[in-house]
């Protein structure tokens, strides 16, 4: 052993390195560009019934209502700011007993949408809307504004105060159109509607009114823009890289060297180690892809 050329002369030992500091590069330049982010739609279904602002008046300052639109104007300033190469097109819904849209169309214009929601959010809207909480009507109405969009993922986000019933057949029909439930529950909690969000492969979040602006422009805005997919892919093939690079240290270091393996047996255990990661890693990144719910690289972004 101590006559053998060091381990870095070798091919075995040069490509395997290679390939390992490519991918980790690759993870790195996605992770800190963004690259591989999805482009997404997004409808924002606000609870606008009166237990968001009663006692006092319509949408006044430091009420639910108006913590809820604050937010709202927060992740769009967020998604205009730069960050997205193709910034999510946004549609607004209130509801209570009924549901109006509150901008008419899917839009990445910040101005536009900021504009439309002031002019739709005025005092004659409670009358509109009626006093209740029809949370079955704004997924339907939520699912209903997404299918008009074709080449984006498709986001629902439900905020409301309070717990209410949740039909299986509005969860039946956002699967079916491939829409993904997220909802936001202001000072309670919602069992049915947390089904509902895992069912369809989003989030839910429970929360105070305080905190719906970090929770728009942090959480929520970097789940439905994350491209931890991509990320994950390149760790898992730089693990299989640092498997096939650590072939000949076992080999010479660990079971020639310290174990006195005679050289066919070494050899044989450092490739099998080898192969085993390069054929377990690929089924152990798909378990994690499934657990997390990431999206699959090459095949699709939702």
């Amino acid at each position: 052993m101590a006559y053998r050329r060091p381990l870095w002369y070798y091919p075995l030992f040069q490509i395997p390195l290679l390939l390992l500091g490519l991918c980790l590069a690759m993870a790195l330049l996605f992770w800190l560009l963004g690259w591989g982010r999805p482009s997404v739609a997004v409808s924002i279904a606000l609870d606008l019934s009166g237990s968001t602002y009663d006692p006092q008046p319509f949408n006044a300052p430091g009420t639910i209502m108006n913590q809820e639109i604050n937010a709202v104007n927060r992740y769009l300033e967020k998604n205009t700011s730069g960050v997205l190469s193709q910034p999510n097109q946004v549609k607004i819904l209130g509801f209570a007993s009924a549901v109006r849209p509150l901008t008419q169309n899917f839009s990445t214009d910040a101005k536009v949408i900021n504009q439309e929601l002031t002019q739709s959010i005025q005092p004659g809207l409670a009358e509109i809307l009626g006093e209740g909480t029809n949370l079955d009507l704004a997924i339907q109405e939520g699912v209903k504004a997404l299918k008009s969009v074709s080449d984006r993922c498709r986001e629902l986000l439900i905020v409301t105060d309070g717990a209410v019933f949740v039909a299986p057949e509005g969860i039946i029909n956002a699967k079916s159109n491939r829409v993904k439930i997220n909802a936001v529950v202001i000072g309670t909690e919602a069992p049915l509607l947390q089904a509902a969000t895992l069912a369809t492969g989003g989030r839910y979040i429970s929360a105070q009114g305080s905190e719906l602006d970090q929770l728009f422009t942090g959480k929520i805005f970097r789940d439905f823009n994350n491209n931890w997919g991509w990320v994950l892919f390149w760790l898992g093939l730089a693990w299989i890289c640092l498997m096939w690079l650590l072939v000949m240290p076992l080999d010479r270091w660990l079971f020639q060297g310290l174990l006195k393996m005679p050289i066919n047996l070494a050899g044989k255990l450092a490739l099998g180690n080898a192969f085993f990661w390069s054929a377990a890693t690929p089924l152990i990144v798909w378990k994690l892809y499934q657990i997390l719910e990431f999206a699959l690289p090459f095949i699709g972004s939702c």
